[in-house]
């Protein structure tokens, strides 16, 4: 047996480079490693926060352009917001129509609803003299509520040269009440 245990001297040298390689790769797996990892976890989370905080500073720098740009859209939100805006948007439109002196028929199409807004679809078919029509149409644009304008077609009518009809198609977009 303790032929077995006895080394040559280069033998020896190269089982204690061995155990130094492996006592060095433990030291470095076991201690050196997670230190490091954890470093760099610290290192990306400051990171992360600092840029979180910029974004912060530039959101409170940008506060009152964005209070002024939403007193600009509050009538447009609070009109959506009314109840029976439907029925106040009809109101509106015959009212428009009385005072630029535009025949108006109205064709209201089915309610759409999503998940955060409901669309009320509704097709406006006018006809009347140029300058009528295009007042109408100023004063349907300038109307404080949400729209899309699903289409808008102006024509001549073929047998009145003084008269112009038109076509629109278009989504009031109503938000919920909050």
């Amino acid at each position: 047996m303790k032929q077995v245990w006895k080394m040559r001297p280069a033998e020896f040298r190269l089982a204690l480079i061995a155990a130094g390689l492996i006592g060095c790769w433990g030291l470095v797996s076991g201690l050196l490693q997670p230190q490091w990892d954890r470093l760099t976890a610290q290192q990306l989370s400051l990171e992360t926060h600092l840029e979180r905080r910029q974004a912060f500073e530039r959101l409170f720098a940008q506060a009152p352009e964005v209070e002024v740009q939403h007193e600009r859209v509050r009538p447009f939100l609070e009109s959506a917001r009314a109840a029976g805006s439907e029925a106040g948007l009809l109101t509106e439109l015959e009212q428009l129509s009385r005072e630029a002196s535009v025949l108006l028929n109205l064709k209201p199409r089915p309610m759409k609803g999503e998940k955060d807004t409901r669309r009320y679809e509704l097709e406006l078919d006018l006809e009347g003299a140029q300058d009528n029509l295009l007042s109408f149409l100023d004063g349907f644009f300038r109307l404080p509520r949400l729209f899309t304008i699903e289409r808008l077609r102006i024509s001549t009518v073929p047998t009145r040269t003084d008269v112009l009809r038109a076509n629109v198609v278009i989504q009031h977009i109503t938000l919920p009440a909050s």
